[in-house]
């Protein structure tokens, strides 16, 4: 069992998710390089720990969830001249407000019973995993992989916010929901999943997972009836 405090903010600007990167990039200037949180890099190298600043899509808006020491990071952001000064989004410039700004703390444990989630966009493998992934073959095969590999990158989460979890995790994937598409990440041809899932676990609503969760993908949801 862990704690997690959550923020997310929506912003003023419309955005697309091909957008979020020059997104980003904005936030990432105003914010400075030393505020490390904000692009998971130290030095030279990458930090490879889950990031507690996230850029999103929200309704079309441009959209930020922050958790645990994040939030301390953003708020001083958003108590600087950020909010202030023209922004550049890619080719557009665009002055911030904020629209909607959300904080909660969520008590994170393993439940009895299982729950269902829908996750989105969410980039399962690597290039390599990938290529093992599309060389099995049944589809039984294919989405028993796919459910440990959303085992592993849960696990990865609940590393990344300090959470020791105490129990066995059970996934069991919605094949009749599965929506797997090509999408291409960081110059490398990959697959993006849309589906249903449950798991005997409390996530909460808006946190993501797998590759890619800084720039909106993996996001978890509940899905709609």
């Amino acid at each position: 069992m862990a704690k997690l405090r959550f923020m997310s903010i929506r912003l003023s600007p419309a955005l697309t998710f091909a957008e979020i990167p020059s997104f980003r990039g904005a936030v990432i200037a105003a914010a400075g390089l030393s505020s490390h949180l904000f692009h998971n890099h130290r030095g030279e190298g990458y930090d490879y720990r889950y990031p507690l600043v996230q850029y999103r899509t929200m309704g079309g808006k441009a959209g930020l969830v922050c958790f645990n020491e994040g939030i301390e990071q953003m708020q001083e952001l958003l108590g600087s001249s950020f909010l202030l000064s023209p922004q550049r989004f890619g080719r557009r410039i665009e002055r911030v407000a904020i629209e909607d700004m959300r904080i909660n703390e969520f008590e994170l444990r393993v439940l009895e019973s299982p729950v269902r989630y829908h996750i989105t966009r969410w980039t399962a493998f690597n290039q390599e995993n990938y290529r093992q992934w599309q060389s099995l073959e049944s589809d039984e095969e294919r989405i028993d992989k796919l459910r440990r590999q959303l085992i592993g990158n849960i696990i990865s989460f609940a590393k990344g916010i300090g959470w020791q979890i105490d129990g066995r995790i059970e996934v069991d994937i919605d094949a009749e929901s599965l929506d797997i598409r090509h999408s291409l990440y960081k110059g490398q041809q990959l697959i993006s999943i849309n589906c249903d899932f449950e798991a005997n676990i409390f996530l909460p609503r808006g946190i993501a997972i797998g590759k890619g969760v800084a720039l909106g993908r993996g996001v978890i949801s509940i899905p709609r009836e």
